[in-house]
């Protein structure tokens, strides 16, 4: 699996390749893919969500949420796919407006962009964000009529700071760093990742 050619085309391959190079948007939903075969059903995503400790009405938020938005643009024909299910080659083409453009329209990972993000949503010294500060940036990154992108970044952003409950109310960098590559989610329900995320 590489990246796509451009932000139509699909990626080679047909999932999470452990042995090769994926790009951080596939590493991110690589993890809900548990028998690797590039196809993520309502149910890989509702038990990859109980494995990371979210309960069972948040899990199944989440299944409803991400595959009845996403499952159309991911699965590649012009029918949609009767039993909602995602391809982790096309995840890119389910990239939403309205977002922090961390992630490229390929699914490539932007470092500037992540570190552009906490220093200019941040407090000093730029090493945690909070929820509020999520959510302002949620705002400040609002294109005019995209209800479904301010959505999207909305629910993103809250099932980050749900997933990683700081204590003190600050989610660290490094960890929101492993929500872009899919590594935390690996490190939260001590599940082995398949290979190099």
């Amino acid at each position: 699996m590489v990246a796509p050619r451009d932000p139509v085309s699909s990626a080679s391959g047909t999932g999470f390749d452990p042995e090769s190079k994926n790009t951080p948007l596939q590493g991110h939903v690589a993890f809900f893919d548990r028998d690797g075969d590039g196809i993520i059903w309502p149910i890989d995503t509702y038990n990859g969500f109980r494995d990371i400790k979210f309960g069972v009405v948040l899990s199944l938020l989440a299944v409803l949420v991400i595959h009845s938005g996403l499952s159309y643009m991911t699965w590649g024909t012009w029918l949609p796919d009767p039993f909602f299910r995602l391809r982790i080659k096309n995840m890119h083409r389910a990239k939403h407006g309205s977002d922090s453009e961390v992630y490229t329209k390929i699914g490539e990972y932007d470092d500037g962009r992540f570190n552009y993000m906490f220093k200019m949503y941040t407090e000093e010294p730029h090493t945690h964000m909070t929820l509020a500060e999520a959510i302002h940036m949620v705002h400040c990154n609002m294109n005019p009529w995209d209800p479904v992108g301010w959505f999207s970044g909305f629910f993103e952003w809250l099932a980050t700071y749900i997933l990683l409950w700081p204590k003190d109310g600050r989610m660290a960098k490094e960890d929101i760093k492993g929500i872009y590559n899919g590594s935390i989610f690996y490190v939260i329900s001590g599940r082995k990742p398949m290979g190099k995320v």
